[in-house]
């Protein structure tokens, strides 16, 4: 199984991005293009700073299960799938 990388993925405190992290800012950002959604139209439906929306699709910015949830029904796409490598 490859795994998703960039060039810095470590989050605030310096550790290195998990893998579950990563497939998500993978699928994430792979689902928001489908649905021809910008970071910034991300941000006005969400109201979530377009600067931590780019830092969860990079892996560089943890994110909790209810936001995870938030950013899954914005792409209408169920959250599993989001999660799945």
């Amino acid at each position: 199984m490859a795994m998703f990388t960039q060039p810095d993925t470590h989050d605030a405190d310096n550790r290195p991005a998990s893998e579950e992290r990563l497939i998500f800012a993978r699928n994430f950002r792979k689902a928001r293009k489908a649905a021809n959604l910008t970071q910034r139209a991300v941000n006005d439906k969400t109201g979530f700073a377009q600067s931590w929306i780019s830092e969860v699709e990079t892996g560089q910015s943890s994110i909790n299960i209810d936001n995870m949830a938030i950013l899954a029904k914005l792409v209408n796409v169920p959250l599993w799938q989001l999660l799945v490598p």
